[in-house]
């Protein structure tokens, strides 16, 4: 085989395994859905491959327990459902303020053998076809202890799919990613950029921030193709302010300046406001008399879909499911499937 040959062979495997590795959809479905009368049925699961159950709250002894016991009936619908749609259900471990207990688990050989032993115990009482790790606040001096607990969970459960969710804003130091690249995927989690503490409007998220935090967790040594950035389907509303780079009041309407995206496109089919596209940071803006909201539509997540795709990363996820429009036409689940997964018919079922 000549040069020329093996070149081609080289760029065509390349290509192929560019296009063949994002084509993966995550919608997290956290608990508290239910006190949005969002129940197990209500997902489309048609426009999804994993299902992220939020979820999960570990011991300090390493048992586990679900964070809220009015949700395990539905969590067993959610896990029926998800088995007759053939889509996977990844079982959230830890969450806001579990990281005392996860680092005590993972300081001890002990603790963290019951830990795993408890996972697969549950996975197999409960249903899921695995489960992701959700330390969050992890620092540097976490490091050991967080790959020492990545590799016990992927040594453990063998069969089931492991992954975790990382926060490179906190530092990449805090990961190692021999560790990181033994998962099945990593969620990329972004934090707000849009604070009360700005004194200008940003965006909140954006395509041109997404792609700069990708390239962030490359370039620590993380593989690309497990690469799954997590979307927000939500804006934030700014009092006052007349679009991006002006001053603000505080938080506008919606719950403390949240809104999410169904609500948001309620909002605009009124003429109040004028909703834009920035081409700079791939976002949009919408601006009224009182408010300027900024949050991801259609043309920025397409976006990120398409450079996803592009550089042959796992896929998109989203946060959360009960927060996208039902309709196909403007749901962002259905605009990220179109890019990631074409071959799907996104048509809404018709109404027995």
């Amino acid at each position: 085989m000549n040069i020329k040959t093996i070149a081609l062979t080289l760029a065509l495997g390349a290509f192929a395994m560019a296009n063949a590795a994002a084509d993966k959809v995550v919608g997290f479905y956290p608990y508290w859905s239910q006190y949005s009368q969002f129940y197990a049925k209500d997902i489309r699961y048609n426009t999804v491959t994993d299902i992220h159950y939020v979820g999960l709250v570990p011991g300090e002894d390493g048992s586990l327990a679900f964070a809220d016991d009015y949700d395990a009936e539905n969590f067993k619908t959610l896990a029926q459902m998800s088995k007759e749609n053939n889509v996977k259900l990844i079982v959230s471990v830890g969450g806001n303020e579990a990281e005392g207990n996860l680092k005590a688990i993972a300081s001890s050989d002990e603790l963290l053998s019951t830990f795993v032993s408890n996972v697969s115990s549950w996975l197999s009482a409960n249903g899921g076809d695995g489960v992701e790790l959700d330390w969050q606040n992890v620092t540097a001096d976490d490091a050991e202890d967080y790959a020492k607990m990545v590799n016990a969970l992927v040594d453990g459960l063998s069969g089931s799919t492991v992954t975790a969710v990382i926060y490179p804003a906190a530092g990449m130091d805090a990961y190692k990613a021999d560790a990181l690249n033994r998962l099945a995927y990593v969620d990329v989690f972004m934090a707000d950029q849009m604070t009360e503490e700005s004194s200008e409007v940003v965006p909140n998220q954006s395509a041109t921030f997404v792609k700069e935090t990708l390239n962030s967790v490359v370039s620590a040594g993380v593989n690309a193709d497990l690469l799954v950035p997590v979307i927000f389907l939500y804006g934030k509303t700014w009092a006052g302010a007349q679009g991006l780079g002006t001053s603000h009041q505080g938080t506008g309407s919606g719950d403390e300046g949240y809104v999410n995206y169904a609500e948001l496109m309620n909002k605009f089919d009124t003429p109040d406001y004028k909703v834009t596209f920035d081409e700079a940071t791939q976002s949009e803006v919408a601006v009224s008399k009182d408010e300027t909201i900024v949050f991801m539509g259609i043309p920025s997540v397409k976006a990120v879909a398409k450079q996803v795709k592009a550089d042959g990363m796992g896929g998109v996820a989203v946060y959360d499911l009960h927060q996208d429009h039902h309709e196909p036409i403007v749901s962002l689940l259905v605009t990220i499937g179109l890019e990631l997964r074409p071959q799907v018919n996104y048509k809404p079922g018709k109404k027995k």
